[in-house]
């Protein structure tokens, strides 16, 4: 396969500019932490710092993580979702100062100066939590900077012509006992995505024409407080708000030479949501006179989201419409407490136990009315669900070192209870985790582990509430809904790597893993009430294994290449082959990217790929998501020690990307196929900041 023979050629091409720039290299660790954390802890772990995010200028958190290795960020019209191993949403564990991120956080807008920095942990942590079958990402929110000072940003990008403004600003305080920091970001993101549908049935040909355009406001604050009492005691208050205003708007009509027309010819939809996000974070640290630390935490978060949309279908372009209007309310609400105690007691053991509790609840309202041309009511449709999950673990973990080994061990139990629409589920785990590095040469570690992790249904999957389809109601086009009683998918597996340290900071690294997923959820199409249905359901067992590869080298003094690439495989036992794997799984991707500084300028240029997914969700349906390219430029001018200009050039590519939905034919012979054909845009950005 191409992309294979790509990963080859780029593992040679690193360790041969490896070689031969080894005695040359410069500095370019990312900096941010007190510690090279990645070097020195055991477990595989990767860490974009605060120094190389305010280098990147991105303009989003989903737009820096897509440069890391091993990292994939699918971005639709409702958000942005960060995918480790190809894997997305439920597999990979996403955290807010390592706590889980509430429902309705989507990292596309999370501004990167709201970060101190992003932890990729590749394996389990008992500490963390074990619901992270690819992983963890632990996004840390930007902590006391050692002085006082104050920092402005604004900016502006241009994509398809149309304006989209942000600005950003950070201030901090120190005094002898309190000290506090207030960050804050709007930005208004336009996202235009005309799109060109092609359907054939046994009944004929289809195609219609869609323009959609996306424009997300948001607003976000991330206060922190802390109070020293004296040189025991610390109490730390965190808050986050945000705040994002969604408005979509979609016409469609159908092209001239239609033989089997739709049930609409033309129609027309706007989407419009408000989403508020509130969450407080109390913590108290306690150090005790031989070295032990306490720590309380106490956390509260409330999402409450509504939604409107209106539709508007025309069998005809000159007939009078069938009018549906939907009124929904989601209203996310956890409490959560968690305790953790750090110990030594034998000098090179570290030793931390703890527990965390949690209650979620979400209500969830949809009411759907519509009219027919001639304004009669046709039907009403009023939802209502609650749903409740409570969690609670506990767990212990050793860390020790013994010479060039480095070596971990914990134990962590889960108990998870559920209860939605009236159906209710209770499921405990033990997982263990067990990691090891040893340090072959003072630049060379090799790590490998063992663990048990799990992935939980979400309150989406869990929740019977359906999501119709206006126009088409199809095979490849179904409604969906959850599934109250779907079970947590549990997996055992293995990680191994090996890093490679160059002189003067570059790096060559190598991992591999492998997953052994059991009660897997795939999707389950079926025909119900004359619609098609889709809905989630527990299926067996699943094997997902992979490679990733990376460097970081320093040509010159000026001249920097990086690069990394990861190839993912899987296989649903319970799914008829080819393209038996796990649903919208990346099975290649990767970046390359060359940045050169000198004296106040700097430029660079970043390359980022992802194979397209074929994937056979059920027994006749195939999807193929299709390859996804970016190519991106920059250049930053240090106008002085306090100001910088930075204009980015960004998808200079300008790809289209093409998706289709394959079904059949089936054992009555229905078959179906349609491929959609998105186009995408050029954007300038140009930015400024200032720092006092």
């Amino acid at each position: 396969m191409h992309i294979d023979r790509l990963a080859r050629g780029w593992l040679a091409l690193a360790l041969g500019c490896g070689t031969a720039a080894a005695d040359t290299l410069t500095t370019v660790e990312v900096k941010g932490v007190r510690h090279d954390q990645r070097r020195d802890d055991t477990a595989s772990t990767v860490v974009l710092g605060r120094a190389q995010l305010a280098a990147d200028g991105d303009r989003t958190l989903a737009e820096a993580l897509q440069r890391l290795p091993g990292i994939t960020v699918e971005t639709t019209g409702r958000g942005a979702t960060v995918r480790m191993r190809g894997l997305g949403s439920g597999y990979t564990q996403v955290l807010l100062d390592g706590l889980p991120a509430p429902a309705g956080f989507s990292i596309d807008t999370l501004a990167p100066e709201l970060v101190e920095r992003v932890e990729i942990l590749r394996s389990a942590s008992a500490e963390l939590g074990t619901q992270a079958i690819a992983g963890t990402v632990n996004i840390v929110l930007r902590k006391m900077p050692p002085r006082t000072l104050a920092e402005y940003g604004a900016g502006v990008e241009w994509p398809d012509g149309r304006r989209a403004p942000r600005a950003s600003a950070q201030w901090s305080g120190k005094g002898d006992t309190l000290a506090w920091l207030v960050g804050f970001n709007a930005t208004r993101s336009v996202l235009p995505e005309p799109q060109l549908l092609h359907e054939r049935l046994p009944a004929g040909r289809r195609a219609m024409a869609i323009g959609n355009l996306n424009v997300a406001d948001s607003a976000s604050l991330a206060p922190r407080l802390t109070w020293r009492a004296g040189d025991a005691d610390t109490l730390t208050w965190q808050g986050f708000a945000s705040l994002t205003w969604r408005r979509i708007t979609a016409a469609g009509r159908e092209l001239p030479g239609a033989t089997a027309p739709g049930q609409f010819a033309a129609q027309d939809n706007l989407f419009r949501s408000r989403a508020p996000l509130l969450r407080g974070e109390l913590t108290w640290q306690h150090q005790f006179t031989d070295g032990a630390t306490l720590a309380l935490t106490a956390l509260a978060s409330h999402s409450p989201r509504n939604s409107d949309f209106d539709f508007a279908g025309r069998e005809t372009a000159a007939a009078r419409p069938t009018l549906r209007a939907v009124r929904a309310d989601i209203g996310d609400d956890v409490l959560l407490s968690k305790g953790r105690y750090g110990f030594a007691p034998l000098g090179a053991h570290s030793i931390v136990v703890g527990w965390d509790i949690s209650q979620a609840r979400r209500h969830q309202t949809r009411v759907e009315r519509e009219r027919a041309p001639d304004g009669a009511l046709n039907f009403v449709l009023d939802q209502r669900y609650d749903g409740r999950m409570r969690h609670a673990a506990v767990y212990a973990q050793d860390d020790w070192q013994r010479g060039a080994w480095s070596l971990s061990a914990g134990l962590r139990h889960e108990a998870l209870a559920t209860s939605v629409a009236g159906t209710s589920a209770r499921s405990r785990l033990w997982s263990p985790v067990l990691q090891a590095a040893f340090k072959l040469t003072p630049a060379t570690t090799l790590r490998a582990g063992v663990s048990r992790t799990y992935k939980a249904p979400t309150m989406v999957e869990l929740v019977p509430r359906r999501y119709t389809t206006d126009n088409n109601n199809s095979v490849t086009n179904p409604d969906t809904e959850g599934n109250p009683a779907l079970r947590p998918e549990v997996a055992w597996g293995v990680d191994a790597g090996i890093d490679r340290y160059l002189a003067g900071g570059g790096l060559l690294s190598a991992s591999a893993y492998s997953r052994r997923i059991d009660d897997v959820t795939v999707q389950q199409l079926s025909g119900v009430d004359g619609r098609w249905l889709s809905r989630p359901v527990n299926a067996g067992r699943a094997t997902v294994h992979g490679v990733a590869l990376e460097a970081r080298i320093a040509l010159s003094a000026a001249l920097t290449l990086r690069g990394n690439v990861a190839r993912n495989w899987s296989r649903v036992a319970a799914l008829p082959g080819p393209d038996n794997r796990l649903d919208r799984q990346a099975p290649a991707s990767g970046t390359l990217g060359l940045d050169y500084r000198i004296g106040a300028v700097a430029l660079g240029t970043n390359y980022v790929f992802q194979q397209g997914v074929v994937a056979r969700t059920s027994s006749a349906l195939v999807d193929d998501a299709g390859r996804q390219r970016k190519l991106d430029a920059w250049a930053t001018w240090q106008l002085d020690t306090r100001r910088r200009l930075r204009i980015d050039a960004l998808n200079l590519l300008r790809p289209d990307r093409v998706t289709q939905r394959r079904y059949g034919p089936d054992d009555h012979g229905l078959w179906q196929d349609a491929v959609t054909r998105t186009r995408s845009y050029r954007t300038l950005r140009v930015g400024f900041e200032l720092r006092q």
